[in-house]
């Protein structure tokens, strides 16, 4: 075997380990390490390197294809996460509601500093919303006062819940009760509310977790024209550190909510930004207590993320256990650093029976 083949299968293997942390990744609370998080974050990028080096050795030496490929077949429940390859469901003649999340970024698309270009792109943003005001319930994010607005503005006949820290609620149909499960944060938050449907109660979760903060100093790494190495690696010790810390925040976040929604009389759906992928243990905290929407009907890649880290699945919608997803779709727009998401939740008629008999 010559030099170079060995050393491109040394690095096969170092992928294959690599990727076998990224499987651990959701299972361990990061109380415990937090290390192996970290390769959760990149399990995308990881996945399509294992892709890439079966084509390499099925052209070169294709028994050394089988271990990559034994790597993503023991993880494929891993790879639904980020690809789904689920059909629509056909139509039914169950009660459904329609389900839509959506981190808005305070419609910082729609700001301008000059009046003419702002009222356009306002203009723009709220025809854009205007397209889904015959969504049953909206789990809105990073709403401040300029995006609060907008929303008022776009659906005035709907019931809206904010406590200005960034989510929102917003339904159709009128609110039982509501409150807030408290970060103790001012810029992340869950907020919950009971809405009375026609044939049964449902309890809605809008999240916010704690992000990463290191988009902007990954950014200014890489955009450093001299590189001081020293200087460099003080920094990428400074975004780990961060990544960490906001880490830990978000399992302790996914946790309280957790904890409140074991205690909720109805069922529940959850819509928000969890910053943090499907190979996460935060992540797993939401997926054992409901179902990913994605998973159940999704199809292609589900990337979330418009911002400048690539294939990133970080907006979910997850419905109880009890119900059926009929529908999921991600909305590619352009008025956000995120995309929307929107599922179609149903209730089957064995449902509505037990709902009619309670009442």
């Amino acid at each position: 075997m010559k030099f170079f083949d060995r050393t491109i299968l040394l690095i096969n293997l170092g992928v294959i380990l690599a990727t076998f942390l990224a499987y651990l990744a959701p299972n361990i609370d990061p109380e415990l390490t937090w290390t192996i998080s970290f390769f959760g974050l990149f399990y995308p990028v990881l996945l399509i390197i294992n892709v890439l080096f079966i084509f390499y050795w099925l052209f070169k030496k294709p028994k050394y294809l089988w271990p990559s490929v034994l790597c993503i077949a023991l993880g494929w429940s891993q790879v639904k996460g980020f690809i789904s390859f689920k059909d629509q469901k056909p139509e039914t003649t169950d009660e459904t509601i329609s389900v839509m999340s959506y981190n808005i970024s305070n419609a910082s698309y729609g700001y301008d500093k000059r009046k003419k270009n702002r009222d356009i792109k306002k203009e723009a943003f709220i025809d854009f919303l205007k397209q889904y005001k015959e969504t049953d319930i909206f789990c809105i994010q990073e709403v401040g006062d300029y995006a609060f607005d907008i929303l008022k503005k776009t659906f005035p006949n709907h019931h809206l819940y904010y406590k200005e820290k960034g989510a929102v609620i917003l339904s159709k149909h009128r609110f039982l009760n509501k409150g807030e499960v408290d970060f103790g944060t001012k810029t992340n938050s869950c907020l919950w509310a009971d809405i009375k449907l026609s044939f049964d109660t449902i309890r809605v979760y809008s999240f916010h977790l704690q992000s990463n903060q290191i988009s902007r100093d990954a950014e200014k790494l890489a955009n450093q024209k001299e590189l001081d190495q020293k200087q460099a690696w003080y920094d990428i010790k400074g975004m780990l550190r961060k990544f960490r810390n906001k880490h830990l925040q978000r399992s302790r976040q996914a946790e309280k909510i957790a904890a409140h929604i074991k205690k909720s009389p109805y069922k529940i759906i959850m819509g928000g930004d969890l910053n943090d992928p499907p190979q996460s243990y935060t992540y797993h905290v939401f997926s054992s207590l409901a179902k990913d929407t994605f998973r159940e009907r999704g199809s292609g890649i589900g990337t979330t993320y418009a911002g400048r880290i690539p294939l990133l699945r970080i907006d979910y919608i997850f419905a109880d256990n009890a119900l059926e997803v009929s529908t999921f779709d991600i909305i590619k727009d352009h008025f956000s650093d995120h995309y929307s998401v929107v599922a179609t939740i149903e209730w089957s008629d064995t449902d509505n029976d037990k709902t009619e008999n309670a009442d």
